[in-house]
């Protein structure tokens, strides 16, 4: 027997700070938005080939910790899996989003910037 796979990780930039919400059962849910670089070594550090953006949603207690640190342009890392959804609007409408069941904050983006320059002078 096969088992379904539906796994995501991503590494990124927030565009906004995170959202923290609690659903009227007591549910925390944090929202935010994740930018992420679509890298070429052929181009200067600073220089993306391209982004792609992910809306991500974690449900639970474990991270409300989070919210703080979680602010426009802090790195961050995601594990989760991806969901699509409808949504309850007169238009027809989908949303796909990343579950996330990790989160680990790693820099902000000035400091990954720094990093990246100093990666590229040594190689």
């Amino acid at each position: 027997m096969h088992q379904p796979i539906n796994q995501v990780r991503l590494r990124g930039f927030l565009t906004e700070p995170a959202r923290l919400f609690v659903s009227r059962s007591g549910q925390p849910r944090l929202t935010f938005r994740l930018e992420v670089w679509i890298d070429d070594t052929n181009l200067p550090p600073k220089k993306p080939a391209g982004v792609d953006y992910f809306s991500v949603v974690a449900f639970g207690s474990q991270f409300v910790g989070l919210a703080t640190d979680l602010v426009r342009g802090r790195e961050v890392s995601v594990a989760g899996r991806l969901r699509s959804r409808d949504l309850d609007t007169a238009a027809q409408q989908v949303v796909t989003e990343v579950v996330a069941q990790e989160i680990t904050v790693l820099e902000t983006r000035a400091q990954a910037q720094r990093e990246r320059s100093l990666q590229m002078v040594l190689n």
